[in-house]
């Protein structure tokens, strides 16, 4: 057994981890307290920084949101030019949603499918297309396909269906 002096503290140990969990223990307690002054301070700092950096995140999510509507009117839009330049200038079957996915989704005789699934509305969360009938944005699909003009367009609200 040895005997160690820690400041005015004698300590007896039976090995150096021993004496170092003994003695720099007590220290690191003493040390590592925070006034509450300090604690204020780091909490008043947290909310200043979340203040500035939350709207930046909202904006970044809708910015998001907008761009994959983009690439899903974009890549419909192509499939279905594509489609009509196939089939004669016909739109695909639009006598009810199951006919229309059916004709861009399987491979009639092609190597691959127009489009492996009709994309989701990011903004409504609605994969489904209705047809003709009230302007785009009355939020009731997805997507609105108008089949005398093929206008595809986002169906969720009219700020997007202009897109």
């Amino acid at each position: 057994m040895r005997t160690k002096r820690a400041g005015h503290a004698e300590v007896i140990t039976n090995s150096w981890p021993a004496f170092f969990e003994n003695t720099g223990g007590e220290i690191m307690k003493e040390k590592s307290r925070l006034s509450y002054v300090e604690l204020a301070t780091v909490v008043i700092a947290l909310s200043v920084v979340s203040i500035q950096v939350v709207p930046k995140f909202t904006a970044a999510s809708e910015d998001s949101r907008t761009a994959e509507l983009i690439d899903g009117l974009q890549g419909m839009r192509a499939q279905l030019t594509l489609y009509r330049a196939e089939h004669e200038h016909s739109w695909p079957p639009v006598d009810s949603f199951e006919s229309f996915e059916a004709a861009m989704t399987s491979n009639e005789g092609r190597r691959e499918p127009y489009v492996s699934e009709i994309p989701t509305n990011p903004c409504n969360g609605l994969n489904t297309v209705r047809f003709d009938g009230e302007p785009a944005g009355a939020d009731k699909a997805g997507w609105r396909f108008d089949t005398e003009s093929g206008s595809f367009q986002a169906d969720n609200s009219d700020r997007y269906a202009v897109l």
